[in-house]
């Protein structure tokens, strides 16, 4: 693919992934172009219609989160007096925004879960993810009382480069120390207080889970339409 190609559909991702979060999946399509800064024959030459262009941003997403493992793995192999692994992937994913733009997009077309692109990106996603998490607890890095799913939710959560950020803070500075503080309550050792409650499960992967997710979903847009 040409640079500028690559240029283009890097943008055109980034504004899809923004928009969704600011108006939803079904916002129109010259929308995102707009804000991608490109045309609206360009958006379909990369993406013909729109589940293809929310299976691109899916899917990219996905595999940002398995390089980030494969970076943070071998960082850690090259300089094993750094930072941990685990600590690594927990800065990538705050780094990657996830937090508001899985929900919104899966809240709405939770469907695409079973895209074989998709569906394959995300299982080497969290296999991935996963896998760091569960050697850091065995090595007895990070506390064995939390599950990988609370700290994906929490590492999602703090992307700072959106509107709850005080405009006057870099979002990547504030980002940086939020991560700090989570990775410091995530860090094992005999200090911590016990959580309440037991550890948060679920998984995309197991089949009932994914259908708890799809009827909560139906039962969600019930009371929406109920008003």
């Amino acid at each position: 693919m040409r640079a500028d190609a690559e240029d283009n559909r890097r943008a055109l991702l980034e504004a899809a992934r923004e928009i969704y979060v600011e108006e939803g999946t079904s916002v129109a399509l010259d929308k995102i172009a707009k804000r991608a800064g490109v045309g609206i024959g360009t958006l379909y030459r990369r993406f013909p219609d729109r589940d293809a262009l929310l299976r691109g941003v899916l899917v990219d997403l996905f595999e940002s989160m398995s390089a980030a493992v494969r970076r943070a793995e071998a960082e850690a192999r090259d300089a094993p007096d750094g930072p941990p692994a685990w600590e690594a992937v927990v800065r990538a994913v705050a780094g990657l925004g996830l937090g508001p733009t899985l929900p919104v997009i899966f809240r709405e077309r939770f469907d695409l879960i079973d895209e074989p692109a998709v569906a394959a990106a995300m299982r080497g996603a969290i296999t991935g993810v996963e896998g760091v998490y569960r050697r850091a607890q065995e090595a007895g890095l990070l506390r064995a009382d939390v599950s990988f799913l609370e700290v994906q939710m929490l590492a999602g959560m703090l992307s700072q480069s959106g509107p709850s950020r005080p405009p006057m803070i870099d979002p990547e500075t504030l980002t940086d120390r939020l991560v700090g503080i989570l990775l410091d309550g995530l860090r094992a050792g005999p200090a911590h207080r016990a959580l309440p409650g037991e550890p948060t499960v679920f998984s995309p992967l197991d089949p009932d889970d994914r259908a708890a997710v799809e009827r909560a979903i139906a039962e969600e847009n019930e009371r929406r339409a109920r008003g």
